[in-house]
């Protein structure tokens, strides 16, 4: 009896939830601060989809836990991503959708690699750079192939 109240609570808890998300967040049950973070937002705010409403809520909420330091950072970042050409953000959108989609192992291979080329030395990570450009988009794709098909040492004799 017991395991069945704990069943109806959990699903009336996550209807609830669902239906929340489906409806969006109302402007007057932000916080202060989240209203103070999105204040950008408020003239329209009753008009953007509940999705959106919802990220900017939590990502508000994110903001007012994060050191001056940290929002100093992310407001760079920000600058950076808004200050790419249209095309290039597309590309990252799309690359980032790639890796979302890749098993968690290789994602772990690409996290691995990402760390391993940024510990190398500038030269080091200018070298290969210039070495990818010179190819050829076939030789380009092989190595891509290669790469996928095996995984690397991660230590060297």
């Amino acid at each position: 009896m017991k395991a069945k109240i704990v069943v109806a609570i959990a699903i009336l808890l996550f209807a609830g939830l669902a239906n929340a998300q489906d409806e969006g967040v109302a402007w007057e049950s932000l916080s202060e601060e989240q209203q103070r973070a999105l204040s950008s937002f408020s003239e329209n705010w009753d008009s953007l989809d509940a999705a959106r409403q919802t990220r900017l809520s939590m990502g508000a909420d994110r903001w007012s836990r994060m050191t001056p330091e940290q929002r100093d950072a992310a407001q760079n970042r920000f600058k950076q991503w808004r200050d790419l050409e249209p095309n290039r953000r597309d590309q990252i959108r799309n690359r980032y959708d790639q890796y979302r989609k890749m098993k968690p192992a290789d994602q772990k291979r690409v996290r691995d690699n990402f760390r391993r080329y940024n510990r190398m030395p500038i030269e080091r990570r200018q070298e290969l750079r210039d070495r990818f450009q010179d190819m050829s988009p076939d030789q380009r794709k092989r190595l891509r192939e290669r790469m996928t098909d095996k995984p690397r040492a991660t230590t060297r004799d």
